[in-house]
């Protein structure tokens, strides 16, 4: 395929408040950058919704809009790879924003480093203040074999600031957003995301990414504004919600053992299986929505940690990368305190503040 313009920027829509929209929109069309296009994919938003997206003044820009049934943002992002005519490609939520330079900034690094994937830095929008975080702190052209494997580690670890498994330590590498990949590349390699992936997708998706690419690079500059809100997946009640992880690990784990990873791979990706394990005790178990009286749930917190992946990740979870405050819940599960373990961690997640 020819590439068309320099960059592709693929925005997936479902169900978001119409001012955050309008702030995405505004930020791509008001780049200093202009050769791109934008493809809008309304996977099932609601229609009056996909009317403001069909009336909005793109201002002549080249725009595609995809309107398709609600199957998910796995589903969303790979029509808009499909649709994608750029050189290189990048992911913006619907309710996040971008730095003008940002696509003349990310465009530039790639193309002067010959790069299959460029990550950059990302900024935490609160209502309140802002923070920049980024998984390194000075611009790295590319990667070495080690440097990729750190990455790859960084990745599946995902943000647990608890977790200090050298070199996995540090701010999260497996986020869809703050990445640009080239198109070439990703075609080459049948790269498309696992479709029926809820949560963690992107860690997924990304885990393949990674183990395929051959120059990557980490540009120190915070282009991307990731609004933090209440309403996003990782805060709302799911019933059930362990099952969203569990089909991630599931796939993840599958990708481990066909490509043969290490150990250390595997002791990352069982502390990955623990971590869900408590997020969906916040999502789901211990959550103050949840109708099910208290005993109830701590019955099903104790049933599915008998159930795969997580009993072999309790067995097999060394305690040698975890701080103190996660051996503790690492010891009630294997002894079976759920109680306990539902304090503590309701406990520890107050004073950290959803770390």
């Amino acid at each position: 395929m020819a590439d068309d313009v320099m960059l592709s920027v693929i925005v997936p829509v479902y169900n978001v408040d119409r001012s955050y929209l309008h702030e995405c929109f505004e930020s791509i069309l008001n780049q200093t950058f202009a050769d791109y296009e934008l493809i809008v994919v309304d996977d099932g938003a609601a229609d009056e919704l996909a009317r403001y997206i069909d009336g909005y003044d793109f201002r002549e820009k080249s725009v595609t809009l995809i309107h398709q049934e609600n199957r998910g943002v796995a589903c969303a992002r790979n029509t808009g790879l499909e649709a994608a005519r750029g050189r290189y490609v990048t992911f913006v939520d619907s309710d996040d924003t971008l730095e003008p330079e940002c696509f003349g900034g990310i465009t530039e690094y790639a193309e002067d480093n010959a790069l299959d994937v460029l990550m950059f830095g990302i900024n935490r929008v609160y209502e309140d203040h802002t923070d920049g975080f980024a998984p390194y702190v000075c611009d790295i052209p590319h990667f070495t074999d080690a440097g990729m494997e750190e990455v790859q580690f960084k990745c599946m670890a995902g943000m647990l600031p608890f977790y200090v498994c050298p070199p996995a330590s540090g701010d999260a590498a497996g986020s869809a957003c703050a990445k640009l990949y080239r198109s070439d590349f990703l075609r080459a390699n049948r790269l498309y995301y696992t479709l029926g992936l809820k949560r963690a997708e992107d860690m997924e998706f990304n885990l393949r990414v990674f183990d395929k690419a051959s120059s990557v690079g980490f540009l120190y500059r915070f282009y991307y504004n990731y609004r933090q809100t209440d309403t996003s997946a990782t805060y709302i009640y799911r019933p059930g919600g362990i099952e969203v992880f569990t089909e991630t690990l599931n796939a993840i784990a599958r990708h481990l053992s066909e490509s043969g990873k290490s150990d250390l791979y595997m002791q990352v990706y069982y502390m990955r299986c623990m971590f869900f394990y408590l997020e969906s005790m916040d999502m789901d178990y211990l959550n103050a929505h949840n109708p099910e009286p208290f005993a109830k749930r701590i019955r099903k917190m104790a049933q599915q940690a008998q159930c795969e992946p997580y009993v072999t990740a309790f067995g097999q979870l060394r305690g040698d990368y975890l701080t103190f405050a996660r051996k503790i819940p690492l010891f009630l599960i294997r002894h079976r305190m759920f109680r306990l373990l539902a304090v503590f961690y309701s406990g520890y997640r107050k004073l950290t503040k959803r770390v």
